[in-house]
């Protein structure tokens, strides 16, 4: 069973939380990114600023400055650090979608003994980077977002605590709320403690690379550290948010592809009759109603593709509507092997509804692409069998959210 414990969370005041906290670097574009920091001071893209200055050129100058910047903003108690507590994370987002979890940390080696679960492939590259940034900056300021099988006990507890006023509160722009509670009550803290250790597993939502990242950073630790390593150090454990697998938001994550690999798209339509039975639509925008329910946009018309049963034959991977697709079209017709890297394929996030299918169409009709198809979100229960069977998902299969916070709070790796 996994351990789960609280920690002396890093967190701007009530007064420098609404400069500090930002979103994750990655949603950010190149020009938002320069107005933030020119438009507001002492926020956290301050504190990692050096990971992106073109003009230090050895990394671990730059991850080593970020370190210190920590401890400036530390010392100049723009930041504070509590007692040893779990926190209640909950976002409300502006169409009515509530979500709540609770952060606190988990362990690396119950992630190496797979009592944490995985379901996604890891790029090398992305790996080792953020291994490096954490060998220099030694702390975390994102969550992995872990999912598990609600508990009655953990939903009341967490219910009690939220019954007071939040420590910190945030608004995004688009009207997304961040509010934040800190548990700190002993009692709470064991009921909290012993109710998710009851858990038999844990299951990775999102946050894949900063897991393995993390593993990797604690057998540095281990191996580097001049006393003796007991288990319980701070370099053991990393930071995680755990949402319910009835809370968590799974979007579809969409394709566009750049061609046909030599077909007309009467042809096209042809080969794509060996796998899925085909409706044609017209020109008004659908959806995909369920799994194993795809829509296609192709010539300025939509089509309705069903999966055959005959396609249902591997256990587990046939429940993603992804791994049909990448199997029987990206691979059979198109003739894209490597498909996290061929850029004849595009990757487009969706919102679960006719806007998503609407941006994929408009890129289609720019002549961006030559066709988009759009794919109903994946069910968490098949979320987990993959990560029960030690199975892996095709590259983006899967948009999650929330997306927590950057520095709400932090976990320092030396605390």
């Amino acid at each position: 069973m996994p351990q789960f414990k609280p920690f002396k969370g890093i967190r701007p005041t009530e007064e420098t939380s609404q400069s500090f906290v930002t979103l994750a670097i990655n949603q950010y574009t190149k020009e938002e990114l320069d107005q933030t920091l020119k438009s507001k001071d002492d926020t956290f893209l301050h504190i990692i600023l050096p990971t992106w200055d073109d003009t230090i050129e050895d990394s671990k100058e730059k991850f080593s400055k970020v370190r210190k910047n920590f401890d400036d903003f530390i010392s100049r108690k723009v930041l504070v650090q509590d007692k040893s507590s779990f926190y209640i994370y909950q976002v409300s987002q502006p169409d009515g979608r509530v979500t709540k979890g609770l952060l606190g940390l988990v362990d690396i080696d119950d992630y190496k003994e797979n009592k944490i679960k995985r379901h996604e492939e890891t790029l090398e590259r992305r790996v080792n980077l953020f291994a490096d940034y954490l060998k220099e900056s030694h702390f975390h300021a994102e969550p992995i977002l872990l999912t598990y099988n609600r508990v009655q006990r953990v939903d009341l507890l967490i219910d009690t605590e939220m019954k007071r006023k939040p420590i910190l509160k945030f608004s995004e722009e688009n009207g997304t709320q961040h509010s934040l509670w800190r548990v700190d009550n002993r009692l709470n803290i064991k009921q909290i403690k012993d109710s998710i250790e009851r858990l038999e597993e844990l299951y990775i939502a999102d946050g894949h690379h900063r897991m393995e990242s993390s593993e990797r950073y604690t057998k540095h630790a281990r191996k580097n550290s001049e006393d003796e390593v007991y288990g319980n150090e701070a370099f053991n454990y990393t930071l995680a948010l755990l949402v319910t697998n009835d809370d968590l938001i799974i979007n579809d994550y969409n394709r566009l592809i750049k061609d046909l690999n030599g077909l007309s798209s009467k042809e096209f339509l042809q080969a794509l009759e060996e796998s899925f039975e085909i409706f044609p639509k017209g020109s008004e925008i659908i959806i995909p109603t369920k799994k194993h329910h795809i829509v296609m946009y192709l010539d300025g018309e939509f089509y309705s593709l069903f999966v055959k049963n005959s396609l249902l034959t591997t256990k587990g991977l046939s429940e993603l509507d992804t791994y049909i697709f990448e199997e029987s079209i990206l691979k059979n017709i198109l003739e894209i092997k490597d498909t996290k890297k061929d850029k004849r394929v595009h990757y487009e996030y969706g919102t679960r509804d006719k806007s998503g299918v609407e941006a994929l169409k408009n890129k289609v009709d720019n002549n961006d692409y030559v066709a988009a198809f759009a794919f109903y979100p994946v069910n968490v229960k098949d979320l987990q069998l993959i990560a029960d069977l030690g199975l892996k998902m095709p590259p983006k299969s899967t948009y999650i959210e929330p997306k927590p916070l950057s520095g709400f709070p932090i976990f320092d790796l030396k605390e």
